[in-house]
């Protein structure tokens, strides 16, 4: 089985000229633990970026403002597609806010669409099952 871990973006970001990989550019105790925790299972990580896709902790990015909105769903789903793909995903372990929490929405449906486009097996990990803070 080739099973992911993903979890998104934060807004709070690392606001330092250039570029940094985007485990450090993002300033989340969430992107944090989950890095940890791809680490500990020994499970390869990606990061859901409203600007960017799916990309790898690693991946170097500049810093930027933008929240993934509904309206832009559609046009996130094949690029994600691609990437699921590409790596031969087949489970996916998404760490993340509950559906309810502001802004959460478009993430949900991208990871939702993709999976059910690939038939991915999506397990949810509700972030605050595990830590109280983002």
């Amino acid at each position: 089985m080739n099973r992911y871990l993903i979890t998104t973006c934060s807004k709070e970001k690392d606001p330092s000229p250039g570029v940094l990989p985007a485990v450090e550019r993002y300033q989340s105790e969430r992107i944090a633990f989950a890095y940890q925790e791809s680490q500990r299972l020994g499970l390869p990580m990606l990061i859901l970026s409203g600007k960017f896709g799916l990309i790898q902790p690693t991946d170097e990015i500049p810093w930027y403002d933008h929240a993934l909105q509904m309206a832009e769903v559609q046009t996130m789903v094949p690029p994600v597609v691609n990437t699921l793909e590409k790596n031969a995903v087949d489970q996916i372990l998404f760490y993340a806010r509950p559906l309810e929490t502001p802004g959460w929405a478009p993430y949900y449906a991208v990871i939702e669409k993709a999976c059910k486009q690939l038939e991915i097996d999506l397990k949810l990990c509700h972030w605050e099952d595990n830590q109280s803070t983002d």
